[in-house]
């Protein structure tokens, strides 16, 4: 499940004016033929901050008059850098499900070569995770430290080894079509409110679901996020691909979280057998990245693993750290 809902609905919440202000700079570069908008704060190892399905880099903070803007308050010793994903916020939005998946992980290090970074923390939130897992995976000396938050990275077992009837692993297929197919049709997104709604929460009438979808999408490219959503089955892989990332690696999600996503995260904690898992009290999936608990375990991670980061730190360019996706 990607909980794309519940990523609109974090990116609408998150509390305005609450970073500090002036302590954010935006910027933007060529990434493959796509421009990528990204915002950085702060001085020191940096910190790629990836967001989920139908957000945007504001959920990582704003300002009063709603823009991105990131909090360094206590995150003495990190830059922190949020990006919009390709199909997201202010960076371009290709409407062709190709120029999605394993390029939207390609963006990630390429902003990286254009800010002259050698290697990163890498946070992921939702299907930020999926992202970061593929850089993980394809770039493991460019990766610092790996925080999946609110998923897992989607671990999938080589074709050869699949079974005839296995399926792949789960990347919320289903919730994607259901907004696809509703975007298709051009007869609003009520539809996709009702079907995806999670269970513990009041449903709303018909009516009310429309004027949710109208709030929620207000200015979004909905056929880019349709094709964004398409893309996430390409951006699977395998345990020994990430058990090749000497990272620290640390899995986050809320107490209320999803039935599947906890599952997820169970699956690759005990199939990659390092790590630890940190449950926030009460956080649902909208939530937990509001909880004063998720920034604290973030920046006592992020200290954690700088000591042990040195070794990792490779030239952009070089055979374990190219630009290439």
């Amino acid at each position: 499940m990607i909980h794309g809902i519940g990523m609109a609905l974090v990116s609408a919440a998150v509390q305005a004016g609450s970073a500090q202000p002036g302590a954010t700079v935006a910027g933007e570069f060529d990434s493959n033929g796509v421009k990528i908008r990204f915002y950085a704060a702060g001085e020191g190892q940096p910190v790629v901050l990836i967001h989920g399905w139908m957000a945007d880099s504001s959920m990582w903070g704003r300002d009063a008059s709603g823009k991105t803007s990131l909090s360094t308050a206590g995150s003495e010793g990190f830059r922190f850098i949020a990006l919009d994903c390709r199909g997201h916020g202010q960076s371009d939005k290709p409407h062709d499900p190709a120029q999605y998946g394993v390029e939207m992980a390609g963006d990630v290090v390429r902003l990286m070569d254009h800010l002259k970074i050698d290697a990163a923390h890498l946070v992921g939130y939702s299907s930020g995770s999926y992202i970061a897992g593929v850089v993980a995976a394809k770039h493991p000396r460019r990766v610092l430290s790996l925080l999946f938050a609110g998923q897992a990275p989607l671990i999938s077992k080589p074709e050869p080894e699949r079974g005839p009837t296995e399926k792949g692993p789960d990347t919320g297929a289903s919730e994607v079509e259901i907004f696809a197919k509703a975007v298709e049709e051009g007869k609003g997104l009520g539809s996709y409110i009702m079907a995806v709604m999670p269970r513990d929460r009041p449903k709303p009438t018909e009516e009310q679901a429309e004027a949710l979808a109208k709030w929620m999408f207000h200015g979004k490219d909905l056929k880019a996020l349709a094709a964004a959503g398409r893309s996430f089955k390409h951006l699977g892989v395998t345990v020994e691909q990430l058990r090749a990332c000497p990272a620290p690696i640390r899995f986050m999600h809320g107490e209320r979280e999803g039935e599947l996503v906890k599952e997820a995260v169970s699956a690759a904690h005990a199939a990659l057998g390092r790590g630890e898992i940190k449950v926030v009290p009460g956080g649902d999936h909208m939530t937990t990245l509001l909880r004063p608990e998720f920034r604290a375990w973030l920046l006592e991670f992020l200290r954690s693993a700088r000591g042990s980061s040195e070794a990792q730190t490779v030239k952009p360019g070089s055979p374990e750290g190219g630009s290439k996706p």
